[in-house]
């Protein structure tokens, strides 16, 4: 379990770090990298939740 905690936590920390660096962080939805970054936050979810 605590294997997932922290997994999720970096997954999460990857996600934060690269939006706060992102210049575009004001047009999130048109980009496509911000899908990945989505897609790291709900596998973060997913991750916590199991």
């Amino acid at each position: 379990m605590q294997k997932q905690e922290a997994v999720a936590a970096r997954l999460t920390l990857l996600a934060n770090s690269i939006c706060r660096k992102c210049l575009m962080s004001e047009a999130c939805d048109g980009i496509p990298m911000c899908g990945d970054i989505k897609l790291l936050k709900e596998a973060a979810k997913l991750q916590e939740n199991h």
